[in-house]
């Protein structure tokens, strides 16, 4: 059996990038192995670019590495929001999705996309408090009506 163990971002500069999630994102350390990799008790990991590129494809490759996005749930969805875009580079501001999440997207040190979102659960009951029915919430937010209480 497979199950998921974490994912490890490429850093061009791990220390910058670990002040970033640590500091702004407030991760939790788990252990730093320096300037070329450290991990975060989330699961979240920083490896300095092209250390694991030589590792992995025995040299330095060129050119941007493929594009991924970090996705964060908050709790206080607009707090957060406030408190990291004057911290970090916001790509998208907080705004209600199509399927009525409120997310944001900023940008680490390197660019990687990382997105903050309301949980699901928190949606519903925005969606709930603004008057819609639940047939109304399922087919807005995608989600079965019987998994609302379970958000």
């Amino acid at each position: 059996m497979i199950k998921y163990g974490g994912m490890a971002v490429m850093a061009e500069d791990v220390r910058a990038s670990l002040t970033f999630y640590r500091d702004v994102l407030g991760l939790e350390l788990l252990m730093d192995n320096g300037s070329e990799h450290v991990m975060f008790k989330c699961g979240v990991a920083l490896w300095k670019r092209d250390a694991a590129q030589k590792l992995v494809f025995g040299s330095v490759c060129e050119g941007r590495s493929v594009l991924f996005e970090l996705f964060f749930e908050s709790d206080n969805i607009e707090g957060d929001y406030e408190r990291l875009s004057g911290a970090a580079k916001v790509v998208n501001p907080l705004a209600e999705q199509p399927w009525g999440q409120l997310t944001f997207r900023i940008s680490d040190p390197d660019g990687h996309l990382i997105e903050v979102g309301e949980k699901l659960g928190d949606s519903i009951k925005r969606l709930r408090s603004s008057g819609m029915t639940d047939d109304e919430i399922s087919t807005r937010t995608h989600v079965e009506k019987g998994l609302f209480d379970k958000l």
